[in-house]
């Protein structure tokens, strides 16, 4: 039950994330840019899709969502769901969990597309090594979504992600370490060649933000107050 709730909650805005990354594609070859042009636009966009697609979809925490808007406070079935004889623990990971898969097909379908369009051949070893780079490094920023939205409003999550975003893309310009280590530059396809052995920086440092991140929200959850 908790699966197929998380599910209707969360499916419209799957359904309109996928939308939104075919709009990009069917939009940009259309404007008749040559081949490395189209690959740069191309590869940018996939890179701010994955980004938007992990916060999107990152929920409200254990707060009941719905479809088709961000809402302030609490939704009125949200009583009901912490009623239920079910930890808050299990909650956050049941919503938290369906949202990484949805987000995690976003990539795998986004980087596909995206290898495509790609001017030289992409074998199928490349495009995996890439895929298994952006997924983890896409879940750091789903991590970061999911905490903030145990502590703000459903309203000011997205906000407060970008924002966190910003930060790190701004530190990335100005430290070396936080280039290297920074999930942004693991989920660019122009980081390192496709050739190039996989980046492990950028790969450890998102399991571990993961890892850490969403350990925080789970202590937030069991001391908040609803």
């Amino acid at each position: 039950m908790l699966w197929y709730k998380a599910w209707l909650e969360t499916r419209w805005r799957f359904i309109f994330t996928i939308g939104s990354m075919m709009l990009v594609w069917l939009t940009i070859p259309l404007m008749g840019a040559p081949p490395e042009r189209l690959w740069g636009a191309l590869a940018l966009g996939s890179t701010l899709l994955c980004c938007f697609a992990a916060i999107f979809l990152a929920g409200a925490g254990i707060n009941s969502q719905t479809f088709y808007a961000a809402t302030a406070g609490y939704h009125g079935s949200m009583l009901f769901t912490l009623s239920l004889p079910v930890s808050r623990r299990r909650l956050f990971f049941v919503r938290a969990g369906l949202g990484a898969v949805e987000t995690c097909a976003f990539v795998v379908v986004s980087a596909g597309i995206t290898l495509l369009w790609r001017p030289e051949t992409t074998s199928a070893a490349q495009a995996f090594r890439y895929g298994v780079r952006a997924i983890v490094c896409t879940m750091a920023v789903y991590a970061l979504s999911a905490l903030l939205a145990c502590v703000l409003d459903e309203m000011w999550q997205f906000m407060g992600a970008c924002l966190c975003l910003c930060a790190v893309l701004a530190m990335q310009f100005r430290s070396t370490t936080v280039r290297q280590l920074s999930p942004l530059r693991g989920m660019n396809l122009w980081s390192y060649p496709l050739t190039a052995p996989m980046p492990w920086a950028p790969v450890v440092a998102s399991v571990v933000c993961t890892g850490i991140l969403a350990y925080a929200s789970v202590l937030v959850l069991q001391r908040k107050e609803y």
